[in-house]
């Protein structure tokens, strides 16, 4: 491994019997928002679980701040926030009742950064209502929340924009814009181009399981040869 940064992977390998699921990946990113990108299949969520010590690779190395997550969980986990694709809370605790739960599993403080972010995302005088009453955009940003809870140097988040309005969406890439600017590594999984092109530095297309390209959206496009069409086109011109 090269000096320690916020993600890296090397030659990472996954197999599943006959499936590969991950063949010699690697990349790095650290104290930027880098877009992890790739059809249905290609390979992400493999990925993204064994950063976070899920699943244990057949070979190859993955470091999340200088930790390995497989061999020492905790505090790998400590490093790392995380937003699910599938988003599962407990229905039956408040909003605030579920950060508190969160801050406490993470051994930190639910104060003045969790009310702040409340009230960034329109949820704070929703705060003490059940989470079973909220909508598919509150749950959402919930889970946005939680994934801040204990300021992570690093930040999965596996398609975040389900569920938001485009104001939502707004007030989410100006505050992945301000934690980037602090410092944080932000990895960004999701299918909308758009937004994959305006907020990361650097991306990373998968195709059946390995690296097809990485480098700016600008770096793509030229690769591509697309200039002025969506980043739809440039994104379906590698991934399949």
């Amino acid at each position: 491994m090269s000096e320690a940064a916020a993600l890296e992977v090397v030659d990472l390998v996954k197999h599943y019997e006959e499936t590969r699921a991950l063949n010699g990946v690697s990349l790095r990113a650290d104290g930027e928002i880098f877009g992890l990108l790739g059809a249905n299949g290609a390979g992400k969520s493999t990925l993204i679980k064994s950063v976070l010590g899920l699943v244990a690779p057949t070979s190859g190395q993955v470091s999340v701040g200088g930790v390995n997550p497989r061999t020492d969980p905790v505090e790998a986990k400590r490093l790392i926030g995380y937003l699910p694709e599938e988003l599962h809370l407990y229905e039956r605790l408040t909003g605030w009742e579920f950060l508190e739960l969160v801050a406490g599993l993470k051994n930190v403080d639910c104060g003045s950064a969790v009310e702040e972010d409340f009230r960034r995302f329109g949820l704070f005088e929703r705060r003490n209502e059940l989470i079973g009453e909220y909508s598919l955009g509150m749950r959402k940003k919930t889970g946005i929340i939680a994934a801040l809870v204990g300021a992570p140097k690093l930040l999965l988040l596996d398609e975040p924009l389900n569920g938001l309005d485009a104001e939502s969406m707004r007030l989410l890439r100006l505050r992945l814009e301000t934690l980037a600017e602090e410092g944080v590594t932000i990895v960004l999984s999701s299918h909308v181009m758009g937004f994959i092109e305006r907020i990361c530095a650097r991306v990373c297309v998968l195709k059946k399981g390995e690296k097809v390209i990485e480098g700016t959206p600008g770096d793509l496009r030229e690769a591509a040869g697309i200039a002025d069409e969506a980043f739809d086109d440039v994104f379906l011109h590698f991934a399949l």
